[in-house]
C-alpha cells in the first residue's frame, strides 16, 4: 500500500515524518507505522465568511479583541477574520455575555446514562475565581462528576466533557486533573487565570495524564485522543522559583489541542519553571501560546507535532527538545533567552533529536539561536536531520552552533537564514544519500499559499464578539443528537436558514443520525460543542458502485466561504457506499475557507456497531473475498477534495479509522474496520493548506495527490491499516480508475518482513510531479521513496533509531 502518492503534482508529504516542498505544493510530513510522529495567542475573532488576510499587528476594521497576550511575531504575519459581516450591526458583547454564558446547554451524551451533563461551568461546582479562595477541589469536581473516565479507565467516547471557566482568578494548590474526552475552556474574550498558590504542591499545575503508583502514565499516550485545553493564563510567577514546577503536562495524541494560553514563570536567576512539558505521545497541533521566564519554557518530545504562532520571551532556554520523530515549527517568536531551541539532547551516547522543520520563525536578542548534537554522542548513524527557511534572526552572535562550535554564524544585527538543512538529501537519479550540511536553496513559494513572505495560518474562530441571540442551536432547530432519531432534515433545514440569515450554527454535543447527505452551504459558520458525532446510518449509503458523501461543502463549482470547528463525522456499521467528507467550494485565495478539528473517525466507539464485538481482528483465519466480514465496511472514502475546490485551511484534522477498540472494556484491543481511500485530492488548484494533518489506516492509500497545485502539508502523518496484509489492499475495495487508486501487485501492501521491513513502499511520485519534501521519516518501510516505480530510497541508508529519516527529496 502506498501512504502516500502524488500523481502529476507539486508537493508532497507521506507517513513518515516530513516536510514536502513541490512547486506550487508544500508539505510536512511522518511517518507509517504505530502511532506515528506525524503560535501568538490570537483567538481568530468571530470569524465571518466575509474575512480577509490581516497582517500581523494589525487588525481588520471589524476586529474588535484579541486574546490576552497575543504576541504575534513581529516579523510575520498572521491572520484574522472579519468580526461581522457587512450587514450585520450587531454590538460586540462584554465578557460575561460569551456563548457559553448565556446559551442554553441542552447538549446530549447519548452513551452517558440518564442526567448526565456534558457542559459544566466549574462556578457550579464552587470554584470562586476570586483570586482568594482554593478552586483545586471546586475544578476537579467538575471535571470528575458524572462516572466519567478518569484515571484507571482505558479509554472511552461516551461521557464527553466541557468545562467552561468564566472570567477570574483561580487559586490552584495542587494539580488538576484533567479526564478523558475533556475540554477545559476559558472565556477567550478575557481569559481565566490559573494560579499556583505560593504552597503548591505538585509537578504540574494541569496534569492531564497522571502518572500512577505503577510508574505508567494513566493512559498510554499514544491513544489520548479528543482533548482541548484553550483560552487559559497559567500563573506559576507566586511559587518557589527553585521548584521545579510546569504549567500544563500533556503527554498526547492526535485531535488534541493546546490553544491560546499564556505562561507566566519566573525570571528569577535559578529558575527551575517550566511552562509545557510532554515526553511521549503522537501528536497532535499546539499553536497560538505565549510564554514569559522560566528556565525552559517548553521541554517537549514526542513522535511528532505541529507547533504553530508561538511566543517566547526571557526564558533561560526557549525550546528544549527531549526526542522526536518528526516535527513542524511554524511563526516561532523568541526574544531575550538565552538558547532559543536546543536539540541537545542525547542518553548514552545517541541523539533524541530526529527531524524538525522550522518555517516562518524569529529569534532575537539571544546569544545561541540553535544547538545541536552533544560531546560524545555518536548514534544513530542518521540523526539532527534539519530543514530552517525563512527564520529572522536580529542581535543571535551564534546562529546555528554544534559541539565542535559555531556552523552558521549569526550577527549584531538584523539576519536572515533563507534555508539551511542538514542530513541526507536525495533527488529521483541518486545512487545513494548525498551527506549534506550548510545554505541550501530556498523553496520556491506558490504566491496564492502566503500572506507576504509567510504561508498563510489562520487561528480558530471563537466568536467571542458575537453575543449568544447570533447562534443557531441544532437542538433547538428540531434535532436530536441522540443517536436514535434521523436528524437529516432539521440539520440541512438548520444550515440552510444559518447560512442564509446570517447565523452561526452551535452545533449541541450530540450523536446525529444522518440517513442521506448533508449539505452545508456557502456562508455558513459550524462551531461544535464537545466534538458532536455527525452519524451516517442506512441504506442511502450502502452501494460501494454508488458512493454517496455524509457531508457535502458546497455543491460542484459553488463559490463562497465557510467556518468550521470541533466536529466528528462517522458512520454506523456497513457503509460501503460512504464518504464522510465532499469538499466543493471555491474560495478566494485571499479569503479562504477554514476547517478547524474536523476530524473523521470510523468505528471503534459506541453507538458505531463497529466495535470488539462485530469486528474483532483475527491473524490466525486467512481473510479472503468470501469470508471477509461484510458488515465492517465502514466506508468508501474518508475525504474528497474535487476539482472545484479551493482556498481551503485545514488545521488538526485527523482521518481515523479506527485500529482499536476505545472503550472501556475493550482493553484497546485491536479491531479490523474497512475504509477504502483516505484523503483524495484531485485536480484542485487550491490553495490547499493542510496543517497539523494526519490519516490512518485506509485500505488503498492514506493520502493520494492526483493533478493537484498549490498545496501546503506540514506537519503531516499516515500509517498503515493494521490488519494488512490479511488481507491485502486487493480487498475489500477494487480499484477504480475514476477515483484514481493505485494498482497494487499481490504482495505491494502490508507486512512483508518484521520489524524496519514490515512495509515494502511508502511514498510514491509519479508522472510529472515537482516535489520537495524536507524531513521524511519512515518506520517499518523498506523502500522510502519510489518515483516512476523506481525505488530511489533505502531504509538501510538513513537509521535514526527508531525511524529512518530523509532531510531532502527533491524532484530534478
Amino acid at each position: 500500500m502506498h501512504h502516500f502518492t502524488l500523481k502529476s503534482l507539486l508537493a508532497v508529504s507521506a507517513l513518515v515524518v516530513v516536510t514536502v516542498v513541490v512547486k506550487k505544493t508544500v508539505t510536512t510530513c511522518p511517518t507509517p507505522v504505530s502511532p506515528l510522529p506525524c503560535t501568538s495567542v490570537s483567538t481568530g475573532g468571530s470569524g465571518h465568511p466575509s474575512g480577509t488576510k490581516t497582517p500581523s499587528g494589525s487588525q481588520s476594521a471589524s476586529d474588535t479583541k484579541t486574546a490576552s497576550g497575543s504576541g504575534k511575531p513581529s516579523s510575520f504575519t498572521t491572520f484574522t477574520t472579519l468580526a461581522t459581516s457587512a450587514t450585520s450591526s450587531v454590538a460586540p458583547p462584554a465578557c460575561t455575555d460569551y456563548l457559553y454564558e448565556k446559551i442554553k446547554h441542552q447538549g446530549v451524551a447519548p452513551f452517558g446514562g440518564v442526567d448526565y451533563k456534558v457542559f459544566r461551568n466549574v462556578k457550579d461546582f464552587g470554584a470562586k475565581g476570586d483570586g482568594v479562595t482554593d478552586d483545586t477541589d471546586a475544578i476537579n469536581k467538575a471535571i470528575s462528576d458524572g462516572k466519567r473516565c478518569g484515571p484507571g479507565c482505558t479509554g472511552s467516547t461516551k461521557t464527553p466533557g466541557l468545562i467552561y471557566f468564566p472570567p477570574g482568578t483561580y487559586m490552584i494548590s495542587s494539580p488538576i486533573i484533567d479526564f478523558y474526552y475533556t475540554q477545559l475552556i476559558g472565556n477567550p474574550g478575557c481569559p481565566p487565570v490559573l494560579k499556583a498558590t505560593a504552597n503548591f504542591e505538585g509537578r504540574w499545575l494541569l496534569d492531564t495524564n497522571p502518572y500512577q503508583s505503577s510508574g505508567s502514565l494513566a493512559w498510554g499516550a499514544t491513544n489520548v485522543f479528543w482533548r482541548q485545553v484553550h483560552n487559559f493564563v497559567i500563573d506559576l510567577t507566586g511559587t518557589n522559583s527553585s521548584a521545579l514546577i510546569a504549567g500544563i503536562h500533556w503527554p498526547s495524541s492526535q485531535s488534541t489541542s493546546l490553544s491560546n494560553i499564556e505562561f507566566k514563570l519566573s525570571e528569577a536567576s535559578g529558575t527551575q519553571h517550566q511552562g509545557l512539558f510532554i515526553e511521549e505521545g503522537s501528536g497532535g497541533y499546539i499553536g497560538d501560546l505565549t510564554f514569559h521566564g522560566g528556565a525552559q519554557a517548553m521541554t517537549i518530545g514526542n513522535q511528532q507535532f505541529t507547533m504553530r504562532n508561538i511566543k517566547i520571551s526571557k526564558a533561560k532556554t526557549a525550546i528544549q527538545q527531549l526526542w522526536s520523530w518528526g516535527w513542524t515549527y511554524q511563526g516561532v517568536s523568541i526574544d531575550s533567552c538565552e538558547v532559543g531551541f536546543d536539540f541537545t539532547a542525547a542518553s548514552e551516547g545517541s541523539l533524541g533529536v530526529g527531524s524538525i522543520t522550522i518555517l516562518d520563525s524569529e529569534i532575537k536578542n539571544t546569544p545561541i539561536g540553535i544547538a545541536y548534537g552533544s560531546e560524545g554522542a555518536t548514534k544513530p548513524p542518521v540523526a539532527n536531520n534539519f530543514v530552517f527557511e525563512n527564520v529572522r534572526l536580529d542581535n543571535v552572535p551564534a546562529a546555528i552552533k554544534s559541539p565542535a562550535g559555531t556552523v552558521l554564524a549569526g550577527s549584531t544585527g538584523a539576519s536572515v537564514i533563507a534555508a539551511w538543512g542538514r542530513g541526507h538529501k536525495y533527488t529521483p537519479s541518486s545512487s545513494g544519500p548525498t551527506k549534506f550540511e550548510g545554505t541550501i536553496p530556498a523553496n520556491t513559494r506558490p504566491a496564492s499559499l502566503l500572506s507576504g513572505s509567510a504561508y498563510y495560518t489562520r487561528s480558530r474562530p471563537q466568536y467571542e464578539d458575537l453575543p449568544a441571540s447570533e447562534f443557531l442551536s441544532a437542538r433547538d432547530a428540531g434535532a436530536k443528537g441522540d443517536g436514535t432519531t434521523d436528524d437529516t432534515a432539521a440539520l440541512n433545514k438548520l444550515f440552510a436558514t444559518a447560512a442564509s440569515s446570517n447565523k452561526v450554527v452551535f452545533l449541541d454535543a450530540g450523536m446525529y443520525v444522518v440517513t442521506s447527505t448533508l449539505l452545508i452551504p456557502a456562508n455558513s459558520r459550524i462551531f461544535g460543542e464537545a466534538f458532536p458525532v455527525l452519524l451516517s446510518s442506512g441504506p442511502f449509503f450502502a452501494s460501494a458502485s454508488s458512493p454517496k458523501p455524509l457531508v457535502q461543502v458546497g455543491t460542484p463549482g459553488s463559490q463562497g466561504r465557510i467556518e468550521w470547528s470541533n466536529t466528528i463525522l462517522s458512520t454506523r456499521g456497513a457503509q460501503p457506499g460512504a464518504i464522510l467528507l465532499e469538499y466543493n467550494l471555491a474560495s478566494p485565495a485571499s479569503s479562504p475557507s477554514g476547517l478547524w478539528d474536523v476530524h473523521t473517525r470510523i468505528g471503534g466507539f459506541a453507538g458505531s456497531d463497529l466495535q470488539l464485538a462485530e469486528c474483532a481482528k483475527n491473524p490466525n483465519t486467512v481473510v479472503t473475498e468470501q469470508n471477509l466480514q461484510k458488515e465492517c465496511i465502514a466506508a468508501f472514502m474518508s475525504v474528497h477534495i474535487t476539482p472545484s475546490a479551493a482556498g481551503v485551511y485545514m488545521e488538526n484534522c485527523w482521518v481515523w479509522v479506527a485500529d482499536h477498540d476505545i472503550e472501556e472494556g475493550a482493553n484497546n484491543e485491536q479491531i479490523t474496520i474497512y475504509a477504502g481511500r483516505g484523503m483524495l485530492v484531485e485536480k484542485s488548484q487550491g490553495p490547499l493548506w493542510l496543517v497539523a494533518s494526519s490519516v490512518e489506516h485506509h485500505q488503498l492509500y492514506e493520502y493520494q495527490f492526483v493533478g493537484a497545485a498549490n498545496v501546503y502539508m506540514g506537519q503531516i502523518q499516515t500509517e498503515t491499516a493494521y490488519y494488512q496484509p490479511n488481507p491485502d489492499a486487493s480487498l475489500p475495495f477494487e480499484s477504480l480508475e475514476k477515483y484514481a487508486d493505485p494498482v497494487l501487485a499481490e504482495g505491494e501492501s502490508g507486512q512483508i518482513g518484521k520489524g524496519a521491513t514490515c512495509q515494502k513502499r511508502i511514498f510514491s511520485v509519479e508522472g510529472k510531479s515537482q516535489v520537495r519534501v524536507y524531513n521524511l521519516n519512515t518506520v517499518g518501510t523498506n523502500k522510502m521513496v519510489t518515483v516512476d516505480g523506481k525505488d530511489v530510497v533505502n531504509y538501510e541508508d538513513n537509521i535514526d533509531g527508531f525511524v529512518h529519516s530523509v532531510a531532502l527529496f527533491e524532484t530534478e
